[in-house]
Formats: C-alpha cells, sequence, structure tokens
C-alpha cells in the first residue's frame, strides 16, 4: 500500500453512489479546478521553483571540471608551443590560452549554465567570454614571466600557478554577468 496522498477526484464521489445522473459528473468536473478534458486526468505538478541548473556548489564543481579540461588543454598547447616547437613561451601562453577559452566556453554554455535563460544570444555570451578570459590575461602573462624569468620557475609550472590564481575571479564573471540568471518579475496577484 502506498502512502502518497493523492487529490481527491470529485467524480468518484459521484461514481461511488449507486444512482447518479450525467449532469452530476459534469458538476463535480466543473467544481473541480484541477479537472482536464474531461476525462478524469489531472495535469502534472509544476514545480514550485523553476529549474535554474541547481546550488552554487554544484555549479562551482561543474566550472571546476570544465576549467580543469581547460588548463589541460592550456598545458598541453603550451607545450606542444613551446617545448616541440620553439615558440617563445609567453606568446604561447596567449595561444593555448585562447585555445583553452574556446573549448572552455562551449562546455559552460552546454554543461555548467545550459538551464539558464539570459539576456542575449550566444554571439555576446562568447564575446564576453572571451573578453573577461582575455583580460585575465593581462594579470597572467606578467605574473608568467614573473615566475619563469625573475624565479626561474619552469613556464609549464608558472602557467599552471598564475591559472589558479585567477580561477575565482573568471568564476564570479561568469556567474554573475556572462550566465546571470534571467529574473522573472513577479505578477501582482488582484485582490
Amino acid at each position: 500500500m502506498s502512502s502518497e496522498i493523492r487529490p481527491i477526484n470529485p467524480l468518484n464521489e459521484v461514481l461511488a453512489r449507486r444512482q447518479y445522473y450525467q449532469g452530476s459528473l459534469y458538476a463535480a468536473a466543473i467544481r473541480d479546478p484541477r479537472f482536464s478534458s474531461g476525462f478524469g486526468m489531472y495535469p502534472p505538478p509544476t514545480p514550485k521553483h523553476p529549474k535554474t541548473g541547481g546550488s552554487i556548489a554544484w555549479i562551482l564543481l561543474k566550472f571546476g571540471f570544465v576549467g580543469g579540461l581547460g588548463i589541460f588543454l592550456n598545458q598541453y598547447v603550451l607545450f606542444v608551443l613551446t617545448g616541440l616547437y620553439g615558440i617563445y613561451f609567453l606568446f604561447s601562453a596567449i595561444l593555448s590560452s585562447q585555445a583553452a577559452v574556446f573549448v572552455n566556453f562551449a562546455l559552460n554554455n552546454f554543461l555548467v549554465f545550459r538551464s539558464r535563460e539570459t539576456a542575449g544570444g550566444l554571439v555576446r555570451k562568447a564575446l564576453l567570454f572571451n573578453a573577461v578570459s582575455s583580460s585575465d590575461l593581462l594579470v597572467r602573462i606578467p605574473l608568467l614571466w614573473g615566475l619563469t624569468s625573475a624565479l626561474g620557475i619552469s613556464y609549464l609550472s608558472s602557467n599552471l600557478v598564475a591559472i589558479l590564481l585567477t580561477f575565482g575571479v573568471r568564476f564570479l564573471a561568469s556567474e554573475k554577468k556572462i550566465w546571470a540568471k534571467h529574473i522573472v518579475p513577479k505578477t501582482p496577484v488582484p485582490s
């Protein structure tokens, strides 16, 4: 036996009587605003709060996962360009960052923030995401140069440290500006 609570169907009350007429069925259906189409079906329950993608912890976890993939891609492209092709590490860092930005935007848009309806289109979000990520380079490149040239740390380790130090700023910019929650204004209830 199930312990779930089911809504009372006024038609069952009418049908439970041995003698009834068709009009009483219609009257019972009209009394119940949940009744649909005259077939005794109820509409599915509507959630009180629309799905927005989950808690901030879950979004941060997904954002971190996508960021981790981006870090791996960034490090890999940096290694290939500098380690294998001999391109200067600061120029390689910019190119590898742009490759990671492209992949991160796609994954963030379709995995992390997919349930958010935001104002503006895909191009606007892509440009804003690239602008935030590219402005991040204004901090990362000098940091990368300082750690590598001044302190003698390898360019791959320096790049990783610079990326991790700027992670929080990128997350806040993504959460609050790029994929900001679309707030639906509440309609006043007539009194």
